[in-house]
Formats: structure tokens, C-alpha cells, sequence
């Protein structure tokens, strides 16, 4: 039966038993009120040469001993065998030059309907967001919005829809046709932010290409009940602001857009001055380890390079050539030949981390294993570095998975 029950009626009949239905009826003419969808021409005794008017915006539909004719489209149209093919079975009843016949006549309206504001489409259902991983995270979101349809298939809307009903308002349809919209548009969307990837904190950019290719899949639906969506519209996709995992997504997307503008103008600086990353971080650990006592001695009994200040452009490589060439003079490495320079020492990897929604770090390796076997570090927890396009759970960075696994799990309880 599909969505519509089509067998239905109002109770109302036209048998021409009244005074005012006497006769055989040579006009038809029907106008539609404007909030009416379809409804059933009165009389029903017509004339073999009666003359059929048809309004802009209107079609209509014969129907005798429940056999539809061809729709008559607007226009002045004459009752003939040829448009009208079961007359040819009455036209030997002669009444006067014309043959008086029974027939149900159908107008149905095929102008654009418009339903929006509280009769518009409306649903709450869960999107997966993918902003933390390629896993997603599920997030309850609320949509809303308008739609616009015609009737194209007149008879497909008669024999789906409104089957021996005499009348169908706009109202009445819309209440339950909304319904069957919703139903339809839930899964359409939550399609779209899984196969496009769309993150729920910047869904509005994408509200018009949902709704063209939700537009297209209801059509293909609905044209079966002889109806065509002219517009979808979206008004809205707004999350819960209440889900937890919209708030954690809130909260790396924030952190992580404060790490991105941070990230962009230093690489500006770099880029500016001379230098790469991995320079500026030797120079970062050079400059905290003379700021402490023997800091020369301990930096080059470290193993820590003395020529990375060369090459470097502009004053901040100068600065770091100076501090490395009074750093050999004051205490020279064991075993270094005079004049032989190390190469630079590979550059430490260090990660911001999420912690209780709070950014944190940056920490290298040998700090994030402490805060691994502390548990503040879990393989759940948010992490980023430069380079990464976002942030990332850290069981999830290759550098970080190995912390997980030296962790020793909970001693016994009693």
C-alpha cells in the first residue's frame, strides 16, 4: 500500500437525485480554492459534446466504472471517442444529438506548494563526526527546515493518495505528507556526514549541497505518488550542546585552532629569518641549558652539537654560532679532535597534550612516559605536534603507541 492509504473516502456521493442536478450537464467547469490539492467536480451527468474547461494550474481526470481516461490539461476541450475512450461505448444511446453518460471528474491542482515555519520538516537524530579520527564520534544533532512540491502525476497521486475521496486540503495533506518527509531525510543526512566527512562545528558550509543531493534521493522516492520536490531546504543542523562528545570536540577544536595560528607565525618567522624547525628547537634547549649552573659543560658532556648555529641567516643564527663557539672554548668534549665539528643532533619530538580539556606541553618523549605510567597520559588522551592536521588520541601516534605498552597495569586491590 506504501506510505498513503489509498482506499479512502469521505462518504459523500453525487447520484444527481437533487432538483439542482436535473438534466444533462454541457459545460464543466471547475475553479480550485487555493489551499486545495484536489477535489471531485459535483455533477456527474454529462453530454457526449460537452465542452470541458480546464484552468492554468489544474489538470483533470475522468473516471467511468473505474476506468481513468487520458488527464485533460488546460484548456477548452469537446468530449470525443478520441480523448475519451469509453464513450465509444455509449454513443448509440442518442438523447437529442448527444448521448447523456455517468462520469467522475477529478481536478487536481499542479501549482507549487510551499511548507515551511511550523508544518516544515523537522527531526533529531545521531551524525558521526570524524574531527578526532577516522573512527567518528557519534553526536546528537537537531535539523529543520522548508520544502516546496507540485503534483506532476496526477493519476498517481489519485491512486495512491487520495483514492475515492471527494476533497484534499493543503493542511490535512501536509501533516501527514511532513511526516513521511522527516522519515525519509533522517537517513539521507546522517549519509552525507559519513561518506563527505562534514564535522558538526562547521555544518552550516554544507547545508545547501545536503540539500541538493537529499532533494535528488526524495525524488527518486517520491515520484511514485506523483509528486516532485521543486525545493529542499535546510535551515539548520545544530548539535546538542549538552552531548559530551560535542563538547570534546568543541574543546580540541579550540585548542588546536590556538595551536595552529601559534604554529603558522613562527614557520613565518623561520621562513623570515632563516631557518628550519629542527634548529629552533636545538636553540630552545641550548638557551634553557645555559640559563643553569655549568650549563656549557653539561650541554657538551651531553653529546649536544656545537656547529648548529651555522648556516642559520640573520641574527637568531648568528646568536646561537656565538653561544655554541664560547660554549667549546669554556670546556672542550672528551675525545673531540680540535677543530672537528659534530653534526646537529637529531631534533627532540615533543607533543601538546589535551588534558581535562586544558592544553598542556609542549613534552618530549621522556616526560610523556612518566605522565604514561602516572596515568595522566592514556591512550585516549588528545595529542598534537606540528605537522599533525589535527588532533589525534595519542594510542594512535606511532611515536606514542610504545608508552602504552611498558605501562604496568593496576596492582591487586586487598
Amino acid at each position: 500500500m506504501g506510505f498513503f492509504n489509498k482506499q479512502r473516502t469521505d462518504g459523500q456521493t453525487y447520484d444527481g437525485q437533487g432538483a439542482e442536478r436535473v438534466g444533462i450537464i454541457d459545460n464543466v467547469f471547475y475553479n480550485l480554492e487555493e489551499d486545495v490539492l484536489l477535489a471531485r467536480h459535483p455533477y456527474d451527468n454529462l453530454s457526449t459534446n460537452a465542452r470541458v474547461t480546464v484552468q492554468e494550474g489544474q489538470v483533470m481526470v475522468f473516471c467511468q466504472e473505474g476506468e481513468y481516461s487520458d488527464i485533460f490539461l488546460p484548456g477548452s476541450h469537446v468530449l470525443t471517442t478520441n480523448n475519451v475512450p469509453f464513450l465509444q461505448r455509449i454513443m448509440n444511446l442518442a438523447t437529442g444529438g448527444s448521448s447523456a453518460f455517468k462520469a467522475t471528474l477529478f481536478v487536481v491542482s499542479t501549482t507549487r506548494k510551499r511548507v515551511a515555519g511550523e508544518q516544515g520538516w523537522g527531526i533529531g537524530m545521531t551524525v558521526c563526526d570524524y574531527s578526532l579520527g577516522d573512527e567518528g564520534t557519534n553526536i546528537r544533532v537537531g535539523a529543520y527546515g522548508s520544502y516546496e512540491f507540485r503534483i506532476t502525476d496526477a493519476l498517481a497521486f489519485i491512486r495512491q493518495y487520495s483514492g475515492t475521496l471527494h476533497e484534499v486540503r493543503l493542511d490535512e495533506f501536509t501533516d501527514k505528507f511532513t511526516a513521511q518527509v522527516a522519515q525519509r531525510v533522517k537517513p539521507l543526512i546522517s549519509q552525507q556526514f559519513s561518506r563527505r566527512h562534514i564535522p558538526v562545528t562547521s555544518v552550516q558550509e554544507y547545508l545547501l549541497e545536503i540539500a541538493d543531493a537529499v532533494t535528488a534521493e526524495l525524488n527518486t522516492y517520491f515520484t511514485r505518488y506523483g509528486i516532485e520536490f521543486t525545493e529542499f531546504a535546510i535551515e539548520a543542523i545544530e548539535p546538542d550542546e549538552d552531548d559530551e562528545n560535542y563538547k570534546s570536540i568543541l574543546a580540541a577544536k579550540t585548542a588546536g585552532g590556538a595551536m595552529d595560528f601559534e604554529s603558522r607565525a613562527r614557520a613565518r618567522q623561520r621562513q623570515r629569518e632563516g631557518y628550519t624547525y629542527q634548529q629552533e628547537r636545538q636553540f630552545d634547549i641550548m638557551q634553557g641549558a645555559a640559563q643553569n649552573e655549568g650549563s656549557a659543560g653539561q650541554m657538551m658532556g651531553a653529546g649536544m652539537g656545537v656547529g648548529m648555529g651555522f648556516g642559520m641567516g640573520g641574527m637568531f643564527g648568528q646568536q646561537m654560532g656565538q653561544m655554541a663557539q664560547g660554549a667549546m672554548n669554556a670546556q672542550p668534549v672528551y675525545g673531540q679532535q680540535t677543530g672537528a665539528v659534530p653534526p646537529p643532533p637529531p631534533a627532540a619530538v615533543a607533543f601538546h597534550v589535551l588534558v581535562n580539556n586544558a592544553q598542556q606541553g609542549p613534552f618530549e618523549l621522556a616526560v610523556l612516559q612518566q605522565m604514561a605510567a602516572q596515568g595522566t597520559l592514556t591512550p585516549q588522551t588528545y595529542v598534537w605536534k606540528p605537522g599533525m592536521a589535527q588532533w589525534q588520541a595519542a594510542g594512535q601516534c606511532p611515536e606514542l603507541a610504545p608508552l602504552f605498552g611498558a605501562v604496568p597495569p593496576p596492582p591487586p586491590v586487598g
